[in-house]
């Protein structure tokens, strides 16, 4: 039997409830849901003779940049490590930089990209005294010098064959009904982690899974999708797929007719891509939806900036994506981020002044600073600065109550994820392109 400690933090518990379900079926471990590292220590120092002993986390880059976190992290890695266990590391950050995850952090295997098949065919291994290094999906350290090798990937998952949460602990969270993307913006880590050919949730799935959050007791059904609308597509270039969607909506009112619940689409955790937001699709999700909100991943004003990033779509597809949400009844949340590298003062300038018109036509702007992170094309790439006129202007717009968001808090993570790169705590090979692979980032 295998002695399964989970280090369940809040930032990343859809990761780990997604995992969390796939590891309950196995039946091959005793789990543990542990909320500190203190009592992550405590249950490996407790652990017999006669149990094998696993200790797993789930990270976000965005979590290293809280000194005390790292700090403990490693610590506590380290002795529980020196106890008998082995640890795993998982999410977006392995997936990312296994290299440091594994060198730095000091972690013996790193599950690369999805986890639910990976892991549990690694504690199968496990338990059955198989060899794990036959398992796809893994990075693990070899040799005396501590290099890294990689297993390969391993098969997509079939949404399908999983459970989203682990709903018989009584833990419910937004249902995944898409994984993967396909246009690999350069500054985003889906695509790369997930894979650039869409795959869905079947219908009949969602909506058994609603109606268990609804006998639970859950009232809101939320989802998680690159894009909502992309659903039922097998690329994200594909014209909308109504007919899909609408099945989607009506399985789902049934059931919140029944249990009463109300449905969330299109916002968070989620949204919708500009050029897919049209008006009879709108319209059409707007006869059962509750949220008045629309999120409408814009990004950029610049059409420059959204050509360099591969966004896939312009400046048009936004303005037409915001009037059909206004027309329909619903109120734009546009999405903007600043910073990209080599974004210049006028790139900057022509995002604020779609902004403005944006919001004179009804919408509200979320505003964001680039994050740079490893596993992606800009990886560590510094962030543009950003010029006085520009920090006054949208702070401008902020104090107005036309726009929000974080984005002096993510300013200041981006720069401590750049210093733990320059640290060596991210490991150089995640630097990410170089100019010479990117021309176009220049100037």
């Amino acid at each position: 039997m295998i002695k399964l400690i989970f280090q369940y933090d809040k930032r990343v518990k859809y990761s780990i409830n997604a995992i969390l379900a796939s590891v309950d079926k196995l039946n091959v471990s005793k789990v543990y849901l542990s909320n500190s590292f203190e009592e992550s220590l405590r249950l490996a120092g407790s652990s017999s003779k006669e149990e094998k002993c696993v200790y797993a986390v789930s990270l976000l880059t965005t979590m290293l940049a809280d000194e005390s976190y790292l700090s403990s992290l490693i610590r506590t890695v380290q002795k529980i490590r020196e106890k008998g266990c082995l640890t795993v590391i998982g999410g977006a950050h392995a997936s990312g930089d296994p290299y440091g995850a594994l060198s730095v952090l000091g972690f013996d295997y790193a599950v690369i990209g999805e986890g639910e098949r990976t892991f549990t065919d690694f504690l199968t291994a496990l338990e059955d005294n198989v060899d794990v290094h036959g398992v796809k999906g893994l990075a693990y350290r070899s040799g005396e010098d501590g290099t890294v090798s990689f297993t390969g990937r391993g098969k997509p998952v079939n949404l399908d064959e999983y459970d989203p949460f682990p709903y018989w602990r009584g833990i419910v969270n937004p249902i995944e009904i898409t994984r993967g993307c396909s246009f690999g913006c350069f500054y985003c880590q889906v695509s790369y982690l997930q894979g650039f050919t869409l795959r869905h949730r079947s219908i009949d799935r969602i909506v058994t899974y609603a109606e268990i959050a609804l006998k639970l007791g859950f009232k809101d059904l939320r989802f998680i999708s690159p894009d909502s609308l992309s659903y039922g597509l097998p690329f994200s270039t594909s014209p909308v797929n109504l007919e899909k969607i609408e099945s989607l909506m009506e399985g789902l009112h049934a059931k919140t007719v029944k249990y009463g619940g109300r449905i969330f689409y299109g916002t968070f955790p989620s949204e919708v891509r500009p050029e897919h937001a049209q008006q009879d699709v709108l319209r059409t999700i707007r006869k059962y939806v509750a949220n008045r909100e629309l999120i409408i991943g814009g990004q950029s004003g610049s059409e420059r900036i959204l050509k360099l990033i591969r966004r896939g779509h312009g400046v048009e597809e936004i303005e037409q994506a915001v009037e059909s949400a206004l027309r329909e009844g619903f109120t734009p949340s546009v999405d903007f981020i600043i910073g990209f590298p080599s974004e210049t003062e006028e790139d900057m300038l022509q995002t604020l002044k779609l902004a403005e018109k944006l919001v004179g036509k009804g919408a509200r702007i979320h505003l964001h600073y680039y994050i740079p992170l490893p596993g992606t094309p800009l990886g560590l790439r510094k962030p543009a600065p950003l010029p006085v006129k520009v920090r006054k202007e949208w702070s401008r717009l902020v104090g107005a109550g036309k726009a929000y968001g974080s984005w002096l808090t993510q300013e200041i993570l981006a720069k401590k994820i750049i210093e733990l790169f320059e640290k060596g705590i991210i490991h150089p090979r995640q630097a990410g392109l170089t100019s010479a692979q990117l021309p176009h980032l220049s100037g």
